[in-house]
């Protein structure tokens, strides 16, 4: 008899000191998703005039349309394994808790350049 509960005490101390961890697998997109405090710079190239400007924001970061993507201001990416996102006029990156986006949109005349340089202040989205 003292065996048996030996060995039921012995499994209930096992199965109560799992972590969280052991029973709910952690999505890789949580250190990415949250409010950043962010740097906008956006400034024109070529014939279109003056359309300069710098201020202060916050965006907002979400989980995307699959398992595996994340939205960054409006666009849905996914990032390689050195956290990093690049498509044509368009590059992402993280490191640490900061963010680093550059957007260029226009066409052969003329554009904007787009900068967002930021660092995590909540993981609330």
């Amino acid at each position: 008899m003292n065996r048996v509960i030996w060995i039921l005490l012995l499994s209930l101390t096992a199965i109560s000191s799992c972590k969280k961890e052991c029973n709910e697998p952690s999505d890789f997109r949580d250190e990415f998703t949250g409010q950043y405090q962010c740097h906008e710079t956006i400034s024109c190239y070529g014939f279109c005039g003056t359309c300069s400007s710098e201020r202060d924001t916050i965006i907002s970061i979400t989980y995307g349309n699959t398992d595996s993507t994340i939205i960054v201001l409006g666009r849905e990416v996914w990032l390689d394994s050195s956290n990093t996102y690049y498509a044509y006029h368009y590059g992402l990156y993280f490191r640490n808790d900061s963010i680093f986006s550059n957007y260029m949109n226009g066409g052969l005349g003329c554009g904007q350049y787009e900068s967002y340089v930021g660092v995590k202040i909540s993981d609330i989205q």
